[in-house]
């Protein structure tokens, strides 16, 4: 009984999460925010921006990040892919999105 249990939740926690969509994160939304609404980024990564052009879902808010900037970014499992939540030089609030589909490569 007690293993049925923890597996009908594992299962309707999987489902909620992969029922988010991209559009569920806006600009603007503060990091405790984030995390109060849907928990702890599955992925958090860092990157430095010391050229002009990059490849991949952030490369749409590439160009409003100042060179020699920190970007840190949020990444939240959603319906086909990962929403990606971009703060430069340590904000606050989201600054930028981005989407990954899943099955791309960049």
């Amino acid at each position: 009984m007690r293993i049925a249990f923890v597996l009908m939740s594992a299962i309707a926690l999987f489902a909620c999460e992969s029922a988010r969509q991209s559009s569920d994160f806006e600009v603007g939304m503060s990091r405790e925010q984030l995390v109060e609404t849907f928990g702890e980024p599955h992925e958090r990564k860092t990157l430095v921006k010391s050229d002009a052009s990059i490849w991949g879902p952030i490369e749409t808010f590439w160009s409003k990040v100042p060179l020699g900037s920190r970007v840190e970014i949020w990444s939240y499992r959603v319906d086909g892919g990962s929403a990606e939540l971009y703060f430069v030089d340590g904000a606050t609030r989201v600054q930028g999105t981005g989407f990954a589909a899943d099955g791309v490569i960049y």
